[in-house]
């Protein structure tokens, strides 16, 4: 048997797991942030309501802000670590 239909033959009880990633300390997030090397960008879809979405644009935009820095305030506000370069307009101008 060759070696490519032996890793083919191999059952998913067989396989390596990943291991699930750990929650970082609040220790160790703020010695990530004082690195030189920026933090991995990480992105999640939100689904809402459409009359939601528009409340949530329309606040944002009487705010003079984007809707991403608009929802980063209020989680700054609630006491999640939102720095400055979380909060900067990354909209092509």
């Amino acid at each position: 048997m060759s070696r490519s239909a032996r890793k083919t033959k191999r059952s998913a009880s067989t396989a390596p797991k990943k291991r699930p990633k750990q929650p970082l300390s609040s220790r160790q997030s703020s010695e990530r942030q004082g690195s030189d090397r920026p933090e991995k960008m990480s992105q999640f879809t939100l689904k809402m309501r459409e009359s939601l979405h528009r409340e949530l644009a329309r606040m944002a935009f009487e705010a003079n802000m984007t809707m991403r820095g608009f929802i980063m305030n209020a989680l700054k506000s609630k006491g999640l670590s939102v720095t400055k370069t979380d909060l900067v307009d990354r909209r092509r101008r």
